[in-house]
């Protein structure tokens, strides 16, 4: 889809998310979630906006993207929904973040990113089949849990470089999920800017705060 072009991102956005949201809160919030260094990295030069032009599909993984072949696709789809499950919200599978990711890595990254990405999706289906004898996409959710986390603790072969690779494309995942509608207004609690304030909230009467749930 063709991208929209630039405005000012302290001004209205595309109604993919909450509508009053600018930048510098959304940067805080997705901070509180991923870090401040690599929530400043993803929200560079028009990746915010880019983010915002993206239109959830209901095939992405069954086609080829920008930068994954459909294989990888499916793959990277799988690890969406590990990373971000059902549970009263839509996994991040559901909400299309493997075609988000895919997106957004073709618009605002570079080659060398975007190989990287390629190459840890791509390990990842690999150990599974050393591990399990089956490719990613066809173990059972728990095992491909145990994939995951293997990675994490560098474990069945996954490299210090490999985990590295991993985490950023775990932040384009949760960034995918949180500038989604249901991720934004539904997963995290979403008060619009400008609002009132109030102090001294019991956090009983919020409750839920900013986070990703869990990411395994």
């Amino acid at each position: 889809m063709k991208n929209k072009p630039v405005q000012n991102l302290d001004e209205k956005q595309p109604e993919r998310v909450f509508p009053k949201m600018n930048k510098r809160q959304f940067l805080r919030n997705l901070a509180a979630v991923i870090g401040t260094s690599t929530a400043t990295q993803l929200l560079c030069g028009n990746a915010f906006a880019v983010a915002m032009s993206y239109q959830a599909k209901t095939d992405s993984a069954k086609k080829a993207g920008k930068v994954f072949s459909q294989y990888q696709q499916q793959v990277l789809a799988d690890i969406c929904a590990v990373v971000l499950p059902k549970t009263n919200t839509p996994s991040a599978a559901e909400l299309d973040v493997h075609g988000f990711i895919d997106h957004q890595l073709f618009t605002c990254h570079d080659k060398k990113q975007q190989e990287q990405a390629r190459d840890i999706v791509d390990k990842i289906d690999q150990q599974s089949k050393g591990h399990f004898s089956k490719s990613y996409t066809t173990l059972a959710v728990d095992q491909q849990r145990q994939i995951l986390l293997a990675l994490e603790a560098q474990d069945f072969g996954f490299t210090q470089v490999d985990s590295k690779q991993f985490k950023s494309v775990k932040s384009l995942l949760v960034f995918g999920y949180f500038t989604s509608e249901v991720g934004a207004t539904q997963a995290l609690s979403y008060q619009s800017v400008p609002g009132g304030f109030k102090g001294s909230v019991a956090y009983d009467s919020v409750g839920k705060s900013y986070g990703s749930l869990a990411y395994y």
